[in-house]
């Protein structure tokens, strides 16, 4: 616990001083301006050997070979940088005098803040991308030698990125820190290579550590010597730390060297093309155009504040083989690389001549143009940052609100995707780097399913290569493993459980880099995972069929129970009404007779014997005639006799004739197949004879028609029935909406209880009707001959 916490302070203290040194090196840049002249002693002369054309020395006209009398109105040995460095630092007043020439007075004049950090920015980018690209590997991988390697290096670096412009405006022991850590960068990129590829217990590379450290050395040595006034060795120090950069560099391509000729598929073939890539493309123009001069003496082709834009590469290239230390793709990085470079250079262009045909850039040089691409590179790499960052705190969100649903299940009940499976593939690819993924899988016996994702999407001939390997090792391969290199794919992973199986293959990774054996059980923890997913999957799937088709079942179930619910409230409400009616024909017809003739005979009874005449008993009898027809009248409607004891076709005849003698209607019936005599069973008798006389009533009730056909047709084992008018006719479909409508329209209802009745017998019942178009009824019933 104590390692542990001992390792987190020292990182934080590690990037507390990075922080603090880059704040007062900001001080330091917006405090005093750089000047850039470098001067010799020749005879108690101070003479300029060195002018930087990016220094404000140059802008104010000083040149090589100008004397420098006074500084700030004192000599120039009097200057602490003067007399170490031999460097003019923090002077406002010059005296210069240019052979044979009078003196004059140069004013240095402090650029603007704005100016002066647009001048700088580059070093400063790169300085925080090597600092920020090593804690980014420290974070990712904690617990990796590597990764501590490469920050130490990456803070190293960064640092000195970030002294270089602060070194020469007078910053107290910036000069001093600028050589050191030149000095110690070669050993500690060699270090970090070598136990990146495991190398670091060689011979040949205790060796090179040993000669790496013994100039950082020499170079303390010397700067305490300067220090005590005892020794100049500017130019000595400046070699000796670029020398040392040199050999560094040098040993560290030797050692990628010496291990180029593995075989592709190894993983440290990978890793070396990426360090070799950002080594040679970042710091190989810096080296040449930059290191190269100076130590033969001449002017830099390119400086710093070019080069530097190359060095850019190399944290980048660095942090990667650290980050995806298992699954290193060297192809993708230096094509999204390259991509993100031309990007930056052509939006700077642009930028650099819109801001310049505006006159808003403070001078049309190369120093605004590198500013305007450093800016440019640095706003890529932020949006990328703030995308990563945005993308892992989404997979947070997304991850802890899935840990959190413990909501009702109607608020996640929607359908699955259809290719999720394909879309768990997709992601697996994705992460391991993978051409593609394939998964076959058989649930319950039955369901066969194949998922594929990448190469293996639309190769048929592939596909099928797998599925026959599927089919013949699920039984007999219990784990993974790994498949030959002449095979479609590079890792199989059979997976039962229970009713559930499946077999999933993993393609070959996209960096060439094949897998190996040590490889094997993080890739199994992998596989597994996946297909458990899978199977979730599955059952979910599973589990909404189920619940779906429980749902479509139940509102079957609803909507059949409905309308017979509905068919019996209002079969309830017709028999209340039928005895209303019957009822009021009662009171008004046999009731009315019964009183008539029992006051009658009432009064008969007080008369004298012998006093009752005929007219009164002819008088009586007319009205028990009139009782007597009421009577029967009511008993047909309610049950016709003639049905019971002659058949439906004497009673259809009868009520064919009752009707046509009351009502303004014309019903003609055909009858064919079916005698007088011929008697059925009694259930289907009432049946027909309901049907028509249901069939009947609305057409006086709603078809506005004077015709009605009536068509009974025996045939196949059936009886036919047909009602048809010449009506208004309606919307069958409003039959069912009047259903939901609490039994508004009872019209409708007679019509589903004639489709009740019919069905009930194992018949058909159809409705053929349109507005303006008539009606037609027709009616399919089985029948068995009966008495």
């Amino acid at each position: 616990m104590w390692k542990i916490k001992h390792e987190n302070w020292a990182l934080l203290l590690s990037n507390a001083i990075f922080v603090i040194l880059c704040l007062v090196c900001l001080i330091g840049l917006l405090r005093y301006p750089y000047i850039g002249l470098v001067l010799e002693n020749n005879e108690e002369t101070w003479t300029v050997v060195a002018v930087d054309p990016y220094g404000e020395g140059a802008r104010s006209g000083v040149s090589e070979g100008d004397i420098i009398l006074q500084m700030d109105g004192l000599a120039p040995e009097q200057h602490s940088s003067v007399r170490i460095w031999h460097e003019v630092v923090d002077v406002s007043v010059l005296i210069v005098q240019t052979p044979g020439e009078a003196a004059r007075t140069v004013h240095i004049v402090q650029p603007s803040p704005f100016k002066t950090l647009l001048s700088e920015m580059t070093l400063i980018i790169v300085g925080l991308c090597f600092w920020l690209m090593g804690l980014k590997a420290r974070m990712k991988r904690p617990n990796l030698q590597p990764a501590s390697a490469l920050f130490r290096l990456n803070w190293l670096v960064g640092l000195l990125f970030v002294l270089t412009p602060a070194s020469s405006r007078g910053l107290w022991f910036a000069k001093e820190l600028m050589f050191i850590g030149v000095a110690l960068a070669a050993p500690l990129l060699v270090h970090y290579i070598a136990v990146l590829l495991k190398r670091e217990q060689e011979k040949s590379y205790r060796t090179i550590m040993g000669l790496l450290l013994i100039l950082p050395v020499l170079i303390l040595f010397t700067i305490l010597l300067k220090w005590s006034g005892f020794v100049y060795a500017v130019s000595e120090l400046r070699a000796m730390s670029l020398l040392n950069g040199l050999f560094g560099f040098t040993a560290a391509c030797t050692l990628l060297f010496r291990l180029w000729g593995l075989p592709a598929t190894e993983p440290e073939k990978n890793r070396i093309n990426l360090i070799l890539v950002g080594l040679l493309a970042g710091l190989l123009p810096f080296l040449i155009f930059t290191v190269v001069p100076i130590l033969a003496g001449v002017e830099p082709v390119m400086y710093s504040r070019i080069t530097a834009l190359f060095v850019a590469i190399l944290p980048f290239t660095m942090s990667y083989a650290v980050i995806h230390q298992y699954l290193p793709d060297s192809r993708k990085l230096v094509q999204e690389g390259f991509a993100y470079l031309m990007a930056g250079i052509v939006t700077s262009l642009i930028l650099y001549g819109f801001l310049s045909a505006r006159g808003w850039l403070p001078g049309k040089d190369i120093d605004s143009y590198l500013a305007l691409f450093a800016l440019t590179m640095g706003t890529i790499l932020l949006f990328l940052s703030l995308k990563f960052v945005g993308h892992k705190l989404a997979e947070r969100f997304d991850t802890g609100q899935e840990a959190a649903s413990n909501e009702d299940w109607t608020e996640h009940k929607e359908a699955l995707h259809p290719d999720d499976e394909k879309a768990i593939l997709e992601e697996l690819s994705r992460r391991l780097k993978l051409e593609g993924a394939l998964v076959f899988v058989e649930q319950d016996g039955s369901v066969f399913l194949m998922k594929a994702c990448g190469r293996y999407e639309s190769n048929q001939a592939e596909q099928q290569a797998l599925e026959e390997y599927h089919l013949t090792s699920l039984k007999t391969v219990h784990t993974g493993q790994l498949l030959p290199r002449t095979f479609p794919a590079e890792f199989y992973f059979p997976f039962v459980s229970g009713g559930f199986s499946c077999g999933l293959f993993l393609g070959y990774r996209r960096s060439r880099v094949t897998l190996n054996a040590q490889e094997l059980p993080w890739l199994n923890i992998i596989a597994g995972q996946t297909c458990q997913r899978l199977k979730a999957l599955g059952d979910i799937k599973s589990l909404q069929e189920r619940v779906k088709a429980g749902e479509e079942k139940m509102e079957e179930l609803y909507w059949k129970s409905r309308p017979a619910a509905l068919l019996k409230r209002w079969l309830f409400k017709n028999l209340e009404e039928e005895k209303r009616k019957l009822a009021r024909e009662l009171h008004d017809g046999p009731l009315q007779n019964s009183l008539y003739l029992y006051q009658r005979l009432q009064a008969l009874k007080d008369l004298p014997d012998g006093s009752v005449n005929a007219h009164v008993l002819s008088e009586i009898k007319d009205r028990v005639d009139d009782l007597s027809y009421d009577l029967r009248t009511i008993c047909g409607e309610l049950r016709p006799s003639a049905l019971k004891e002659h058949g439906f076709m004497p009673a259809l005849e009868g009520f064919v004739q009752e009707t046509m003698r009351h009502e303004l209607l014309t019903i003609t019936m055909d009858v064919k197949g079916i005698s007088r005599l011929d008697r059925f069973e009694e259930d289907m008798e009432l049946t027909v004879f309901r049907l028509v006389q249901e069939g009947i009533r609305n057409v006086l009730k709603h078809s506005g028609s004077g015709n009605a056909v009536i068509t009974i047709v025996q045939h196949d084992k059936e009886i036919r029935v047909e009602i048809k008018d010449d009506g208004k006719g309606f919307d069958p479909a409003l039959i069912q909406e009047n259903m939901q409508d609490e039994l508004q329209t009872d019209s409708r209802f007679g019509l589903i209880g004639m489709k009740e009745r019919v069905e009930g017998l194992g018949g058909e019942f159809t409705i053929i009707s349109g507005s303006g178009q008539g009606t037609v009824v027709r009616a399919a019933l089985p029948y068995r001959k009966g008495r």
